[in-house]
């Protein structure tokens, strides 16, 4: 049996690591949720939700790569939450929210048009490698995908996205 010393102890390492993920991370992985969610409100919620997640883990001393394992975490929330939004518009009598989609920023509507014709992953595929610049060995490790599937998809999301112009 631990001592209570021992154990606060703990707890405010705990609370002090969270905080400077949170710190850390928050922004990156709000414009992640928000591309993938493309609404202000969800986002906001999946961010909350994704570092609850990362905190119940528990052994964030232990995370190699706290940046790959947060995206990862937020990819599989928000691919959740996409999934049962739609689950929630098939069932009849469900009130549909009413909720502004639109950017917080002025961006240009022709690439709003390009990301409303793709798909979560394909959106997610192109923010991380065209926006966040990583690797596809970093891609690979969020998608739990080999490097070679990640750089084969992104060459034909390429061509996808000239089609669309």
């Amino acid at each position: 049996m631990q001592p209570k010393t021992m154990i606060m102890t703990n707890e405010k390492f705990l609370i002090r690591e969270m905080d400077e993920l949170i710190e850390a991370y928050y922004d990156k992985i709000y414009k992640y949720c928000f591309s993938l969610l493309r609404n202000t409100y969800d986002a906001e919620d999946a961010v909350q939700e994704v570092f609850i997640k990362a905190m119940k883990h528990g052994k964030l001393a232990s995370i190699e790569n706290p940046n790959a394992w947060l995206y990862k975490i937020s990819y599989f929330h928000c691919l959740n939450k996409i999934k049962r939004k739609k689950l929630k518009s098939f069932i009849p009598f469900s009130e549909q929210e009413a909720t502004p989609t639109t950017f917080d920023h002025d961006d240009d509507e022709q690439l709003q048009s390009i990301l409303g014709h793709l798909k979560p992953e394909e959106r997610s595929l192109l923010l991380l490698r065209v926006i966040e610049n990583y690797s596809f060995e970093e891609i690979g490790q969020i998608f739990e995908k080999p490097p070679a599937t990640i750089r084969k998809r992104y060459e034909r999301l390429k061509v996808k996205v000239k089609n669309l112009l």
